[in-house]
């Protein structure tokens, strides 16, 4: 209460999701006990994003948002969509493991600014380079922000023309430039 929302995740939340992580790949916490956790904070998550205000403001864009096939780590985008809903954006939110196809039709049918993707697990015989060409060639002129642990591990795999970004308040900041943008 005292941080408010958008704090307590920056500072509590994400943090803590670091730091579970971690404990996670030691042995030190189970599965079940991270599935706990993450559930109660999607739950606030929800809530948060339920509770903005749907009206668009002026100069807001579209975004898409989804996570690749095989890819179920939605936390951090989930607290995205709330992001960009609180400053008056539209969110299509599509969610974990999206077929390619999927894509394809959704952005035909809506025409998004930009799509907005996590990468947190290494899938077997994935290649970032290869997937992050692709979405670019099948939509030019689409914004494509990247962000998530894979990602950051594999910096050097992501093309100069793909935005990336290493935690919310980076592309907290990114979105607050879009608006004097127009």
């Amino acid at each position: 209460m005292q941080l408010g929302f958008e704090e307590t995740v920056l500072r509590v939340i994400y943090p803590f999701f670091l730091r579970i992580g971690i404990l996670w790949q030691v042995g030190t916490v189970s599965p079940a006990q991270e599935h706990f956790a993450s559930n109660l904070i999607r739950q606030k998550l929800l809530v948060a994003i339920d509770s903005q205000d749907p009206l668009r403001k002026p100069g807001s864009r579209r975004f898409l948002l989804f996570l690749p096939e095989g890819e179920l780590h939605e936390m951090g985008l989930l607290f995205f969509h709330y992001i960009l809903k609180k400053h008056g954006h539209q969110v299509i939110y599509l969610g974990q493991s999206v077929p390619f196809s999927d894509l394809e039709e959704v952005i035909g049918k809506r025409n998004p600014y930009g799509l907005v993707t996590s990468f947190t697990t290494g899938l077997p015989d994935f290649s970032l380079k290869e997937y992050l060409g692709k979405l670019h060639a099948a939509f030019p002129g689409k914004k494509i922000f990247v962000t998530g642990l894979f990602a950051r591990e594999h910096q050097q795999e992501i093309p100069s023309f793909i935005e990336k970004f290493t935690c919310p308040a980076d592309l907290i900041s990114r979105i607050e430039a879009m608006a004097s943008e127009r």
